[in-house]
């Protein structure tokens, strides 16, 4: 009897040894990604910074065609801002990520690693758990739409999609506006949940377009068109709008 006690204790502990070895593997991977996240998103900050448009480039037709040529015969090249090498993109978790943060991170990088015609069955082979968002990796790649598109599929639910206010309700209410201008239907668009989620984000960080305010900072106090205007220009920079 007490051998098979010890023999029940010894698998019991294997197991919880075992569990434990899979959560560190599991927090190992994720912290992997979120490093290669960090790495990622600071090239292309880079990059962004480094653009120059009016920095002379090699003539197209040549072998270096639309690099930046630096303005003499042996000065360092840079490519353009889309062909700047930005690191290598985060490797998708097999196991769904802890945070908010790092699951959109990861549905868009397994978005635009399978392009727009992405199959379930494709989307689940790069970690089972993305199944769940298929429809939100599928929406990702949609191309822009001009307004009125994005307006009348408000009327129609989907999955993967977002109703979004051009001009943002919440900051909107709070300075005064009604709700029946915020909830006008010209004031509403389906998107696709991730970039919804992109838009969000780009309201809250600093922007040196808008004197290094964020754009939600920028926008106190304006008018309604000047909102309306930044709205629609936000849709415009994440793809979803037509330019």
């Amino acid at each position: 009897m007490l051998s098979v006690d010890r023999d029940i204790r010894r698998l019991v502990a294997a197991r919880v040894i075992e569990r434990g070895l899979l959560r560190l593997r599991w927090l190992a991977a994720a912290t992997r990604f979120e490093i290669a996240l960090v790495r990622h998103e600071r090239a292309l900050r880079f990059a962004y910074k480094a653009y120059n448009p009016d920095q002379p480039r090699v003539p197209a037709g040549s072998p270096d065609g639309g690099q930046w040529s630096g303005g003499g015969d042996h000065a360092p090249r840079a490519r353009l801002a889309g062909d700047v090498p930005t690191g290598d993109p985060p490797e998708i978790p097999k196991e769904r990520p802890p945070t908010s943060r790092l699951r959109s991170a990861a549905l868009k990088a397994a978005a635009k690693l399978l392009g727009p015609v992405a199959r379930v069955a494709e989307i689940a082979k790069l970690g089972a758990w993305l199944a769940t968002y298929s429809a939100e990796i599928q929406s990702y790649s949609d191309p822009p739409k001009s307004l009125e598109e994005l307006q009348q599929a408000v009327s129609t639910a989907a999955s993967g999609y977002d109703i979004h206010h051009i001009v943002e309700q919440t900051q909107a209410e709070r300075e005064g506006f009604t709700r029946e201008a915020i909830d006008d239907r010209e004031n509403l668009v389906r998107i696709p949940t991730l970039k919804h989620q992109e838009i969000n984000g780009w309201y809250q960080r600093p922007n040196r377009d808008y004197d290094g305010l964020t754009p939600r900072e920028y926008l106190s106090g304006r008018n309604w068109d000047v909102r309306r205007g930044v709205g629609l220009e936000a849709l415009r920079i994440h793809g979803v709008l037509i330019r």
